[in-house]
């Protein structure tokens, strides 16, 4: 149960630090992708170490995206 609140507290704090780091409005469609997938994958990890290097693969994502971009 404890694991279920970490990982959601994690998700919380990425998804914020995504929609700060991709605010734009050109960036709407690939920030919902972006944590769409993650909620997906996310589902599927069990391990709580597996996750959190999901979040910091996500966070690298977004900000090679704003990269890219920019």
């Amino acid at each position: 149960m404890t694991i279920l609140i970490i990982e959601s507290v994690i998700y919380i704090f990425v998804g914020i630090i995504i929609s700060f780091l991709l605010r734009d409005k050109e960036f709407k469609k690939i920030k919902r992708l972006i944590l769409l997938s993650y909620l997906i994958i996310g589902i599927a990890v069990y391990s709580i170490l597996y996750f959190i290097l999901l979040s910091a693969a996500v966070l690298l994502s977004a900000a090679a995206v704003l990269r890219f971009y920019d």
